[in-house]
């Protein structure tokens, strides 16, 4: 299969998916992502060379390509949805997809939810009768869980509720290496998003499957065809 994850900042798709995208393609599928926002310009400390630590640490959960986008930091809601569900449009007909992993509508970050709107428009475009309708059919979509996102988000209907798992023990480490690649991207315990507490949640979601590390995600797209 091809496998895409759309995601608005660089390590966006490592904290959200990087130990399943490392599983997919130690199984043999192809995995690709589109970041909106590869600049990531308004992140504090940001790196002078962030663009080679993101192309690295990308590569070591399993990514071979990327489609990088420069809609602006924390300014997704200014732009047009139009324009950012076409570029998302693009990159599906560029790596036809079988499955989509993106961003959660609750999370705090509001890039994040514009991004789920986006590409949730976007993976209609095999149905729309155009001259893309040989992009292969989007048949799952899973969104992910981002720390110091997701479970910063204000109580709502549509909170994070996982009803898919992967077991990521055996690719767990990748993650975690990627992440500490990724200069700047964490912080130190007790934060949300430290290396700690990435592995804390994982056992947390592989308790609720009997293993030992787990990703969970919500599946809101099962295609059968």
């Amino acid at each position: 299969m091809n496998i895409l994850a759309v995601v608005a900042h660089p390590d966006d798709e490592i904290l959200g998916c990087g130990a399943t995208l490392a599983r997919l393609r130690a199984e043999g599928n192809h995995v690709y992502t589109v970041v909106l926002c590869a600049n990531a310009d308004a992140r504090a400390n940001r790196p002078a060379d962030l663009n080679r630590f993101a192309a690295e640490a990308a590569a070591m959960v399993g990514v071979e390509e990327s489609a990088n986008y420069d809609f602006e930091n924390i300014r997704f809601n200014t732009v047009p949805h139009i324009e950012m569900v076409r570029k998302i449009e693009e990159a599906i007909v560029r790596f036809r997809p079988d499955w989509i992993f993106t961003m959660h509508p609750s999370d705090l970050n509001i890039d994040h939810r514009v991004c789920h709107e986006a590409t949730m428009a976007a993976i209609m475009l095999p149905q729309r009768g155009t001259s893309d309708m040989a992009v292969t059919m989007i048949r799952k979509v899973f969104l992910c869980e981002v720390l110091s996102s997701t479970d910063w988000a204000l109580p709502t209907v549509s909170q994070f509720q996982p009803n898919a798992w992967f077991d990521v023990e055996a690719t767990f480490e990748q993650k975690l290496l990627a992440l500490a690649h990724f200069e700047g991207a964490m912080k130190p315990f007790p934060h949300s998003r430290s290396l700690e507490n990435v592995k804390h949640l994982a056992h947390v979601r592989g308790a609720q499957i009997g293993v030992a590390l787990a990703e969970a995600f919500m599946v809101v797209r099962d295609v059968t065809v």
